[in-house]
């Protein structure tokens, strides 16, 4: 199984072009810049988990993974 960033990364790397309209290119971007402030706060919450390593931050880290999981998770059977 693969994650749905897996399978639009391999579609962009199949057809990398630029100057195609829509395709992976147009999701993947999509795709990330909805999940902007989830990426923001893995990257905060990782900062603070490895600059403290209490289990506050651990936990801030693992509510911030669990954000992420529908894009960078395994997927289902669909």
């Amino acid at each position: 199984m693969s994650s749905l960033y897996d399978d639009l990364s391999e579609k962009l790397k199949k057809d990398p072009r630029l100057t195609k309209r829509g395709g992976a290119r147009y999701d993947i971007s999509l795709l990330l810049f909805n999940a902007r402030d989830s990426l923001c706060e893995l990257w905060d919450a990782a900062d603070k988990c490895i600059q403290s390593r209490d289990s506050e931050a651990f936990s801030d880290l693992h509510d911030a993974v669990e954000k992420l999981r529908p894009v960078f998770g395994e997927r289902s059977g669909t």
